[in-house]
């Protein structure tokens, strides 16, 4: 079943045409006919049948969806930039797994430098990217991708558990799973291909974040964005 986020409000009896992106993915990619789909706006999900209205694509909602197909633990995922096709594959991933706020950020040793006069057009297709992810996996909210930070802009983004991954941490903090356990918003950072420097580190206990371990291995940046992702999804089925 395909889905498709609306921007208009929608009740049971609308008609909902489709943008022309959309009728375009609905018509010639999918090849969509008089077929049941699942619409969503503002968080709520509606169950619609498809047809053609003349040179626009349409559809009628039928009756509304119960399930937000969310997770019960808000997180947000701070990503230092790596690069662009590493990068994109966490934000795809991210979004399956149940973010809801991605914020990109430059730390000390990060390879990818950010580049202002084209930060505008990156973060549309980065927004394109959790759109598309979001829609294939049939969830409820489309995640939000943030203006890229500065380490120093960490403050602002703190949830009732706000953590750090180190590679450094294995036997002296505490792991992932146990430090999101019982919690109802959840921050989790991850460093470049370089890791944190130790000032870094140092920044992370002013501000009141906590290093956590991954486990003994040491995980490529977009492996431990997915395995953190992984694990607070997991949780948040639980709460």
């Amino acid at each position: 079943m395909q889905q498709y986020f609306s921007d208009i409000p929608l009740h049971v009896g609308d008609e909902y045409i489709f943008t022309d992106e959309q009728a375009h993915h609905a018509r010639d990619v999918v090849r969509l006919r008089e077929e049941r789909i699942r619409l969503v706006c503002a968080g709520k999900g509606f169950f619609a049948r498809t047809y053609r209205k003349g040179k626009q694509f349409a559809a009628l909602v039928e009756e509304e969806d119960s399930r937000t197909n969310e997770s019960g633990i808000d997180l947000t995922l701070v990503m230092a930039l790596i690069r662009r096709e590493k990068f994109e594959l966490v934000l795809q991933k991210a979004t399956e797994l149940g973010v809801n706020r991605i914020v990109p950020m430059i730390s000390s040793r990060c390879v990818v430098k950010a580049r202002e006069e084209k930060a505008e057009k990156q973060r549309k297709r980065w927004q394109d990217i959790c759109l598309e992810a979001a829609q294939q996996c049939k969830r409820s909210r489309i995640p939000e991708v943030t203006e890229t930070i500065r380490f120093s802009d960490l403050e602002q983004y703190k949830s009732e558990a706000s953590l750090a991954a180190y590679e450094n941490a294995w036997g002296t903090s505490s792991s992932l799973s146990s430090a999101v356990k019982g919690k109802k918003s959840v921050t989790v950072v991850i460093g470049p291909e370089g890791g944190f420097s130790d000032e870094e580190m140092t920044g992370f206990d002013e501000m009141g974040y906590r290093a956590v371990t991954f486990g003994p291995r040491i995980l490529r940046a977009e492996t431990a964005a997915m395995y953190a992702c992984a694990i607070v999804s997991d949780a948040g089925e639980e709460v």
